[in-house]
C-alpha cells in the first residue's frame, strides 16, 4: 500500500474501509457460489451477471466503485483488484452467456474464472492487511502524539469523569495519571472564576459543541496559573456523546511578558509613572466623562526648577534618582482617581477630574510645591529643588486635549518668569 496512505486516512476512515471490506468478501464469496451453481445446474443466469458491466453490479463491485478517496484510488495494490474483480466478472458473464446457448465450455475458459477469483483472493488478503497495518500504525501514531504533545490533554467521561491524561498534563498540573483518572477537571479549578463563568462555558459547549478561551487552574502545590483550554464534544456514529477532549496550555509566562510588554509602552521606565502616551489616553477618557456628566477637571504642567544644577554637580545616576523621589512625592500628593506622568526629562503633567473650584485645585498645586521643595538625599548628599506649574481648566480653557495641554504648558512658563516655585493658571493675557 501507498507508504502515505495512513496519513490520508482518519482511524474512523480505516475503520469503515475495513469493516465494509469484510463485508463485501463475504457477499462476493456467496455470489462465485451462485454462479458455480448456476453453471452446474444449468440454472438461470442473474441478470446482473450478464449485464453490460457485471463488475459495477454486485455487492463488492458497488462498495469499490464508490470509493472517492484519492490515496485510495491511487494505491498500487487496491488499482489492481479492480482489474481483477472486472475480469473475473467478464470471464464468468462469457461462461453464463455460453451455458445459456448450450455451447461448449472449455476447461480453460473455468480455469481462468477460478484463477481470477484466486488472485483475487490474494490481493483482498492483501489489501485487509495493509488496512490492519496502518490501523495499528495510525492508532500507535496517534497515541504517540497523544502522549508526547507539548499541550495537555485530558479526555474524560460523558460524566466529566477523567479516563486518560498525557504527560504534558502530569507536567503542568503535578497530578500523575494515576491520581488524575476518575476524578473531574474541577480538581484544578482555582476559584479565580466564580460559578457563572463555569455556567457560560457549559452552555457554549453544549450548544456548539466546543469551546476554547483562557482559564485560571491551580495545579497540585496551590499555584495558580493561566492556561488556554480548548475543549471539544465527541459524538459517536449515531449522535451520542462519547467523551470530552481537553487540550490546554501553560500561557502564564507569556500573559506576564504580555503584561510586561505593555507596562514597558505605557509607562516610564525610571519613575514607573505613566508615560506621554498613557497620559494622552488618561486625558481624553477623563474629557469624556467631563462631557458626559457635564463636570470640571484641570489639567497642570509641571517643569522642575534647577534640575540641571543637579546633574551637573552631583551626576546623571543622582538625577535619576531625583526624578524617581519627584515622582513619589507627586503620587502621594493626589488622589487615586488623578493622573500624574512624566512628560519627559524634568516635566510631568497631571489630570484632576471633577473639580469643584479653582481654589480646591489651588490647594493641590500649593501642596505640591511645598512637597517638591522639601530637601532631598542623593548619594548622601543633600540637594533641593523646586517646581513651576501651570494649570488649565475645563471647560473654561478649552475643549480639547491639546489645547488644554498648551496652556497649562504656557502657564508654567509664566510661572517661572514669575519667579519659579509656584503655580499660575492659564489667563488669555499670556
Amino acid at each position: 500500500m501507498n507508504r502515505d496512505l495512513f496519513q490520508r486516512l482518519t482511524q474512523s476512515e480505516l475503520d469503515k474501509y475495513t469493516s465494509e471490506l469484510e463485508q463485501a468478501v463475504e457477499n462476493h464469496s456467496k455470489w462465485l457460489s451462485r454462479v458455480n451453481r448456476t453453471l452446474i445446474c444449468r440454472l438461470p443466469a442473474d441478470d446482473s451477471d450478464v449485464s453490460e458491466n457485471p463488475h459495477h453490479q454486485c455487492h463488492f463491485g458497488r462498495w469499490y466503485h464508490n470509493i472517492e478517496d484519492p490515496g485510495l484510488l491511487d494505491d498500487e495494490t487496491f488499482s489492481h483488484l479492480g482489474e481483477v474483480h472486472k475480469a473475473m466478472h467478464l470471464a464468468a458473464k462469457n461462461l453464463l452467456l455460453k451455458k445459456q446457448h448450450d455451447e461448449q465450455i472449455d476447461s480453460d475458459e473455468y480455469d481462468e474464472l477460478i484463477g481470477l477469483s484466486e488472485e483475487l483472493r490474494f490481493l483482498i488478503n492483501a489489501l485487509r492487511r495493509d488496512f490492519n497495518h496502518n490501523r495499528n500504525l495510525t492508532a500507535k501514531l496517534m497515541s504517540k502524539v497523544f502522549e508526547n504533545a507539548g499541550e495537555g490533554v485530558v479526555i474524560t467521561a460523558p460524566d466529566t469523569r477523567i479516563i486518560s491524561v498525557n504527560k504534558a498534563f502530569t507536567e503542568v498540573t503535578g497530578y500523575s495519571a494515576e491520581e488524575a483518572i476518575g476524578m473531574t477537571p474541577s480538581m484544578l479549578q482555582s476559584g479565580k472564576q466564580d460559578q457563572s463563568f463555569y455556567e457560560q462555558m457549559w452552555e457554549i459547549l453544549k450548544r456548539d459543541g466546543q469551546w476554547q478561551g483562557e482559564i485560571w487552574n491551580a495545579n497540585k502545590n496551590g499555584e495558580i496559573y493561566l492556561e488556554w483550554l480548548s475543549v471539544t464534544a465527541v459524538r459517536d456514529e449515531d449522535g451520542n456523546l462519547s467523551h470530552y477532549i481537553g487540550i490546554f496550555s501553560d500561557i502564564t509566562s507569556e500573559k506576564e511578558n504580555e503584561e510586561r510588554l505593555a507596562h514597558l509602552a505605557h509607562y516610564d521606565q525610571l519613575t514607573n509613572l505613566p508615560n506621554r502616551i498613557l497620559f494622552d489616553d488618561r486625558l481624553k477618557q477623563a474629557l469624556g466623562l467631563a462631557r458626559r456628566t457635564r463636570s470640571r477637571l484641570a489639567i497642570m504642567f509641571l517643569d522642575l526648577d534647577g534640575f540641571k544644577a543637579i546633574n551637573d554637580t552631583l551626576g546623571h545616576d543622582a538625577g535619576d534618582e531625583l526624578l524617581k523621589q519627584v515622582a513619589n512625592r507627586l503620587s502621594a500628593s493626589l488622589r487615586s482617581s488623578d493622573t500624574v506622568a512624566r512628560f519627559g526629562g524634568d516635566e510631568f503633567t497631571i489630570v484632576l477630574p471633577e473639580i469643584d473650584s479653582r481654589e480646591s485645585v489651588s490647594r493641590v498645586a500649593t501642596k505640591i510645591t511645598e512637597a517638591i521643595a522639601r530637601p532631598y538625599t542623593l548619594n548622601g548628599n543633600e540637594a533641593r529643588v523646586t517646581t513651576s506649574i501651570g494649570i488649565s481648566l475645563y471647560p473654561a480653557d478649552g475643549q480639547h486635549a491639546n489645547t488644554l495641554l498648551k496652556k497649562a504648558d504656557n502657564a508654567m512658563y509664566q510661572a517661572k518668569h514669575h519667579g519659579k516655585n509656584h503655580h499660575e493658571f492659564y489667563t488669555s493675557e499670556e
